[in-house]
């Protein structure tokens, strides 16, 4: 095992052993080895000593010749420990006297230690005897021969197998203290460590209450106690987390519960606002159609430019309603660029001319003969509102309109470009970044000179980036302002008989037969004179069960569904038409409603619906989607 994916036991006990084990080794040695270097000088002193305690005991007996006393001598000599022989030489080296023990162990090495027989001179006189001369070193002629002592070294190894067994002893003794010391020294950090190791997992587990005992004055305890005040501390932000959570889900479910009231507040505002208010404008339309005086004239138009304003304002609610939640969808359907700019400019031209402004149009030309995908509507809303605002804050001068397009390289793409440019007022540079934020006007006065809620730019803005471009500002004080919309937008070419068909029967709808459902009396009429004015037949029916009978009786080039009815609503009316074999099992079928707000359009669409048009709606509105849907219908 690898030394750091070892534990703490294994890096202890390591640690410990390891040391001891070392210095125990090097002392041992060396006391091993000293003793036993003073082993064998005490050993070599001993037969040196023999020799030499010898060598003047055999002086006379090799000066005489005397061999049995020298057989004598080192026969008594022999008895002492481990020697193994004692010879006596003469001069010449030949051998005087020799004897030895019997072998016994055959790998016992010998040592050899000699002195020399030396002649003695001993005078008898008195100055000799008071004062005895000093020694004098030996000349040879005084030298008669030397001693020669054999001595074995099993002591030496009997003496050095002790000294090792007892050092062995020793030292296995100093590991095993050592070892012990270092097992309780690991054991005292493992089992700590191990209760804090628990205590850690059960506090990640959730489990609070575990407690860990702070006997331990050192480090050891003072981790103890962190943990168990990290615990403690856990444990009340446990309880603050849960009662805040409690606090949160009350206030969501209070939330949740306003936005409930709040949406269905706006559904019910939204349907009783629109309902009258399509009666009104529609009625204001008919009203136009009809031969009037000049005053009549200016009192339909100005009834006409208030009822547009009120459902503008009305239509930027929910639409910031929308924004906000994130709940904004877009279409993707084909349509006409110069067709769509025309008709937005076309809008403001009575209101231009009354108030002696000049609405120009400046379209580059190639765009008749392609076709663009994207969301119409929400194009033109964006149009709508920046020539609306160019017109509301210019009293003299001019609006222009210019448009410009490019098609992007290696790409089905075309890149547009319409800029709104107005002489009106102009806009501070401090306030222009701010023109886009919402409720916000280049001037609070305005609010009081001009009217408006503050929220077309935002709306515009937010609308321009959803569909994939965007929308940006330049402004001089007093002397106007430009806003531009560049959009990118998936283009075809339009063939010949696509062409005939959208320029031909724009108008008119051939004496085709439409089936309306609706229960407000208003709303019959003008929807009703509506279709008339567009050359189609109606049918009326205001009930649900009167709309299934008819649908079941004959076959309708559209059926034009409202969604509230008084029996049966119009979603369910619509899926058992889906259902059934009737003839109009196929037919187109466009919801006319005043509901307005997230997921009407979708509920529309996912109970068998064709398409959506949000009441009230101009005259121009329910001939588009009706050109949409029933003329180029195949």
């Amino acid at each position: 095992m690898r030394w750091r994916h070892s534990n703490i036991r294994t890096r202890t006990l390591a640690i410990s052993l390891g040391p001891a084990l070392l210095l125990t080794l090097l002392l041992t040695g060396y006391f091993t080895y000293t003793r036993l270097q003073d082993l064998h000088a005490e050993l070599t002193q001993t037969g040196q000593l023999i020799a030499d305690q010898l060598a003047p005991a055999t002086e006379y007996a090799v000066i005489s010749g005397n061999a049995p006393i020298l057989d004598s001598l080192l026969q008594a000599s022999l008895h002492i420990p481990h020697v193994r022989f004692i010879e006596v030489r003469d001069r010449e080296e030949r051998v005087l006297a020799y004897v030895e023990q019997a072998l016994g162990r055959r790998d016992t090495r010998i040592e050899v230690y000699q002195a020399a027989i030396v002649r003695q001179q001993i005078r008898l006189d008195d100055p000799f005897l008071l004062s005895p001369p000093l020694a004098q070193g030996n000349s040879d002629d005084e030298q008669l021969g030397r001693v020669v002592v054999g001595m074995t070294d099993e002591a030496f190894r009997q003496r050095q197998q002790q000294i090792l067994l007892r050092a062995s002893v020793l030292a296995l003794l100093a590991l095993a203290l050592t070892l012990l010391l270092a097992y309780r020294l690991a054991r005292s950090l493992i089992q700590p460590i191990d209760a804090m190791g628990h205590a850690v997992e059960a506090i990640q587990g959730g489990d609070y209450h575990t407690k860990l005992p702070e006997a331990d004055g050192g480090e050891i305890g003072d981790l103890a106690r962190h943990i168990n005040h990290l615990a403690a501390a856990l444990e009340q932000a446990q309880t603050e987390q849960q009662r805040s959570i409690a606090q949160l889900v009350g206030a969501r479910e209070e939330a949740e519960k306003a936005n409930r009231a709040k949406s269905d507040f706006l559904a019910m505002m939204s349907h009783e606002l629109r309902t009258p208010m399509n009666g009104v404008l529609g009625m204001l339309q008919l009203l136009e159609t009809t031969e009037q005086s000049s005053e009549q004239s200016e009192y339909t138009a100005l009834a006409t430019e208030s009822t547009e304003h009120l459902l503008k304002v009305i239509n930027d609610i929910l639409d910031f309603s929308r924004i906000e939640r994130g709940s904004l969808e877009l279409e993707n359907i084909p349509f006409k660029l110069p067709d769509l700019i025309a008709s937005s400019v076309q809008v403001f031209r009575p209101s231009a001319q009354q108030r002696g402004l000049q609405l120009l149009m400046d379209l580059q030309p190639g765009l008749d003969n392609i076709e663009v995908r994207g969301d119409p509507t929400r194009l033109r809303q964006v149009l709508v509102n920046l020539i609306g605002n160019a017109l509301k804050f210019t009293e003299e001068g001019r609006i222009t309109v210019t448009t410009r397009w490019q098609m992007l390289d290696q790409q089905q793409m075309l890149w547009l470009t319409c800029a709104v440019q107005d002489t009106g007022i102009g806009i501070a540079p401090e306030r222009l970044q701010h023109m886009f934020d919402a409720f916000e006007q280049a001037d609070t006065s305005t609010s009081r000179r001009y009217g408006g809620t503050g929220l077309g730019l935002s709306i515009a803005r937010t609308l321009a980036e959803r569909m994939g471009g965007g929308l940006h500002a330049e402004s001089t004080l007093g002397r106007g302002s430009t806003f531009t919309l560049e959009l990118p937008l998936p283009w075809r070419h339009c063939l010949a008989g696509e062409q005939a068909l959208l320029e031909g029967e724009l108008e008119q709808g051939g004496g085709q037969s439409v089936l309306l459902v609706e229960d407000n009396p208003v709303n019959q009429t003008v929807i009703e004179a509506i279709l008339r004015s567009l050359g189609f037949n109606v049918d009326l029916v205001s009930s649900g069960q009167q709309a299934l009978q008819a649908a079941g009786a004959q076959a309708y080039a559209a059926i034009l569904m409202d969604c509230r009815l008084p029996d049966l609503d119009g979603y369910s009316v619509t899926r058992q038409i889906r259902s059934g074999e009737g003839p109009n099992r196929h037919t187109p079928i466009i919801a006319l409603t005043a509901n307005a707000l997230q997921g009407d359009r979708e509920t529309c669409l996912a109970a068998g619906m064709n398409d959506y048009l949000a009441k009230p709606f101009k005259r121009s509105d329910l001939r588009y989607i009706l050109q949409r849907w029933v003329q180029n219908r195949p």
